[in-house]
């Protein structure tokens, strides 16, 4: 490939010797620059390169990397990249994360005078990027799609003037799906230096070092140390940086590194950097040095920076930092003043705060060492003056309209969510008038409620053995043997849940019988393992309940859901309180019996003519489904109808 590239090189490079002036000069040319009026715009359209192309001179183009497009004006004899005489540079950018090809990330260098301006404008050295290997940052297993990002941007850009002093650098990189660039420039001093960082902290100072030069008179390396000396104290650097070319924001440990990174992490996250870029670019900040963070922006910045939950999304230099914690402390701290909360500290434990604006603000609570994005509950009792939870069991409303549990040993418990640790009776509808029954098997007492002309328990049946052996049904207690368990199997939670019975315990037939048989056996209503004077309900009941409160829509199964735990707000018109307690089956992925809650769905056996079981879900969502099949080894929930 290499010697197909030479060959080419040369037969165009003798083609164009043939109509040349004898000019031996060998130059690195780009006739045309993009619009030097749009050099600080933030973004570029992807369709500069085509642009560029259409408008550089007559010289022949040659692809020395995939990255880059040279133009070579040479009389006598081709020369590769690799052999351009002159300047070489080479350098390290740490700024935008890409996960795209080495062509969407660009360099190029221009030629400055001692006053900052451009020496040839139409004159622009093409360097070549390189990406490291790459690494995996993240699977997605169930689209089996692998997220790479590169290790590290390298460049070198050749064919410099010897002579070459002030530079101006830019790196055009598409960190956005949208394909277009984002222009990164940085103003330095190239005389006697070979190897050099660019980093987005660069980017925010190049307008502001160019007008201190032309503008203020001052020397070069006077309006890099004042706008570096600037640029700290907008982002109140509690400790100085020098030369930010010479710093490597991505490994440098000293107190200058660290805010250096956090700096430049601000503008090359994509989740804040056109907000902050804004301000740097303005005249205000170009002529003061001064950036006024005015609330909207602090809001806003701070809002972004406690939404990214992945470390990915904050950029480059964050994510591969190797000292992380310590950039993310110097983030907090910027974010804690220009926000204008203060830092957390111990005595303000559990103060909570709002950023952002209303359409999109979080809030995050003080958690004795740091400011973190607060969950509901700590929203709703800060705002309810975080009630004590003593040792008497109660229950509160918060302003999220989620209720919280007291579980009398100090601990509240969000009852909007599932948790088998609030008690059954906070579950029940406080607006129903609930009735009772005894099952005189074990004496247990369930609640009822009534629906339409039929009545229904209230809660899940727990029945696991008589009481009284005097009074047992044999074939029950056979069927009832290893047949049910408890949620999680702690004995405690059927206190909740009740129990979760297989088909043969549930319809109490031996689950060795024949289909035929079964179909015989069943008839309606079906007692089962339901105590006497109630069995086990029908589709046709379950049916009917939400189709007579809910205009004819069979589909809408939260009729049935409790009013809380299930992750959203249900009003249980009819006392039903159903519970995700989920099912316990035979998992055909890890092969063995196991607790489904599958998105905290409810299960209920029902009755049927011609199956061995139907089945009704409950789902999170707003279904109810019925299922007709023999997968009789299921344990699911019960509950009873009283016979008419």
């Amino acid at each position: 490939m290499r010697q197909y590239k030479r060959l080419i090189l040369l037969m165009m490079a003798f083609l164009f010797a043939m109509t040349s002036c004898g000019d031996d000069e060998f130059s690195i040319i780009e006739s045309q620059k993009d619009d030097p009026s749009q050099e600080d715009s933030l973004i570029s359209s992807g369709s500069d390169a085509s642009a560029d192309s259409k408008s550089r001179s007559s010289s022949s183009i040659k692809d020395y990397s995939s990255s880059s497009s040279l133009s070579v004006s040479h009389s006598s004899s081709s020369r590769i990249y690799e052999d351009l005489p002159g300047k070489v540079i080479t350098g390290e950018y740490q700024g935008f994360l890409t996960y795209e090809l080495q062509s969407t990330i660009k360099v190029e260098v221009r030629e400055l005078t001692d006053k900052l301006e451009y020496v040839d404008s139409t004159v622009a050295y093409h360097g070549r990027i390189e990406l490291a290997p790459n690494r995996i940052v993240r699977e997605f297993p169930d689209s089996n799609v692998m997220l790479f990002v590169p290790d590290r941007f390298l460049f070198d850009v050749r064919g410099l003037p010897d002579s070459i002093e002030y530079a101006e650098i830019l790196i055009k990189v598409i960190p956005y799906s949208n394909g277009k660039y984002v222009n990164e420039y940085a103003i330095v001093n190239l005389k006697g230096v070979d190897s050099l960082f660019v980093n987005s902290a660069m980017n925010f100072i190049y307008k502001r070092i160019k007008y201190l030069v032309s503008q203020k008179g001052l020397s070069f390396a006077e309006a890099k140390a004042k706008s570096e000396k600037e640029l700290q104290k907008i982002f109140y650097a509690d400790a100085e940086f020098h030369d930010l070319e010479k710093i490597n924001v991505l490994n440098d440990k000293s107190e200058g590194g660290l805010w250096a990174a956090a700096i430049a992490t601000t503008g090359s996250s994509t989740l804040i950097e056109k907000m902050i870029r804004a301000g740097f670019k303005s005249d205000a900040y170009i002529e003061s040095g001064t950036l006024i963070w005015n609330d909207s922006l602090a809001n806003k910045l701070a809002s972004a920076f406690y939404n990214c939950d992945d470390y990915i999304c904050l950029g480059h230099i964050y994510s591969r930092h190797r000292y992380r914690a310590l950039v993310k402390a110097n983030l907090i701290k910027f974010f804690d003043i220009f926000s204008r909360r203060g830092t957390c500290t111990t005595d303000r434990r559990g103060e909570v705060t709002r950023i952002g604006p209303d359409n999109y603000f979080r809030t995050l609570t003080c958690d004795g060492t740091e400011w973190r994005l607060a969950t509901i509950m700590e929203r709703d009792m800060y705002s309810l003056n975080f009630p004590d939870c003593g040792t008497v069991e109660k229950t509160v409303m918060g302003k999220s309209k989620h209720e919280y549990y007291c579980n009398g040993n100090g601990k509240w418990i969000d009852a909007y969510y599932w948790s088998i640790d609030v008690p059954l009776e906070y579950r029940l509808n406080p607006n129903i008038e609930y009735g009772t029954m005894t099952d005189q098997r074990d004496g247990k007492i369930y609640r009822t409620t009534k629906i339409g002309n039929k009545v229904w328990m209230a809660q899940n049946l727990d029945f696991k053995g008589y009481a009284n052996k005097e009074h047992e049904d044999s074939m029950l207690v056979a069927n009832l043997k290893n047949a049910h368990i408890c949620y999680s199997r702690k004995e405690e939670n059927c206190d909740v849940c009740g129990c979760l019975y297989n088909w043969a315990a549930a319809m109490n037939i031996n689950e060795s019988t024949d289909s035929a048989t079964a179909r015989a056996l069943i008839v309606d209503p079906h007692q089962g393992v339901c105590p006497d004077g109630w069995h086990i309900p029908s589709s046709d009941e379950f049916r009917h309940i939400i189709t007579d409160f809910n205009n004819g829509n069979s589909s809408m199964g939260d009729t049935l859901k409790a009013r809380q735990g299930w992750g959203q707000s249900n009003n249980d018109p009819v006392g039903f309180a159903a519970l995700p307690c989920g099912r316990y089956m035979n998992s055909s992925i890890n092969m063995s019996w196991t607790f489904d809650y599958w998105g905290y769905r409810a299960f209920f056996m029902a009755t049927s003519n011609n199956r061995l079981l139907t089945r009704v879900s409950i789902s999170t969502g707003t279904g109810l489904g019925f299922y007709d099949n023999d997968e009789k080894n299921w344990h699911v929930s019960i509950r009873c109808v009283k016979n008419d």
